[in-house]
């Protein structure tokens, strides 16, 4: 497995419908959040003095600032169900191309929540880029530590307590060869995925397990519960006996 493999590209829809795609949900998120603004502002200029309404400016701007996000993750769950609502995701082995519609559909899922998600990145709160996972249809609970991980978009299931090390990388599809494969990842209650450590698709982590840094696992790999595995693929070294 190589790293290059991990993220599915695809520079037609990427560079066409990827950018489309996001302008559109900023422009829905952004139009309404710059109509309040205009709306309120006119308003309150009728009784309020002008040097007033700047002096709470900084208020302001982060009252818009946060009903931009609401309406941006609002926009984002709407589109996502529309998406799904006329393919529905699932998980098996398919052709890497554009006239497979699971394949075609995926880098759509995966767009609009990557965009969102590094938009949520900025968000000052720890917790909301939780809320953006769990609404974009990704099970996580909000005590679980993500850092600055990547999760993929569709069929990851995470439980409580489980700690994502800095760099991360959780996929449930991958390319092989001209095959596209996707297929659900489970992390249990209370595991640890160590910093630039690697989980492929279909793999299983029991509570308690942890995988090393820098370390992968195989496709379909069980971690069984409290046990070690560290290595390229990773080899499980159990800590009760």
């Amino acid at each position: 497995m190589r790293i290059n493999d991990i993220f599915v590209t695809n520079n037609a829809v990427e560079c066409n419908w990827g950018l489309l795609q996001n302008f559109i949900l900023v422009w829905l998120s952004l139009f309404p959040t710059s109509l309040l603004f205009v709306l309120f502002y006119n308003l309150f200029s009728l009784w309020i003095p002008t040097i007033v309404i700047i002096c709470f400016l900084p208020v302001s701007i982060v009252l818009y600032y946060g009903i931009f996000f609401l309406l941006l993750l609002f926009f984002s769950k709407l589109y996502l169900i529309i998406i799904n609502l006329i393919h529905k995701p699932k998980e098996g082995i398919f052709k890497r191309s554009l006239n497979d519609k699971d394949f075609l559909f995926f880098l759509l899922r995966r767009n609009l929540k990557r965009f969102t998600l590094k938009i949520y990145n900025y968000f000052p709160l720890p917790w909301a880029k939780l809320l953006a996972l769990r609404i974009l249809d990704i099970k996580i609970s909000y005590n679980t530590g993500v850092l600055d991980s990547y999760i993929d978009s569709d069929f990851v299931e995470i439980g409580n307590n489980v700690i994502l090390g800095e760099g991360s990388i959780i996929m449930s599809s991958m390319i092989i060869g001209n095959l596209f494969l996707i297929k659900k990842v489970i992390l249990k209650d209370g595991c640890t995925i160590g910093a630039f450590s690697v989980i492929s698709p279909g793999t299983v982590v029991e509570e308690g397990a942890i995988l090393g840094m820098g370390s992968y696992t195989q496709v379909n790999q069980y971690l069984k519960q409290n046990s070690i595995h560290v290595g390229r693929p990773a080899k499980s070294w159990e800590i009760n006996k």
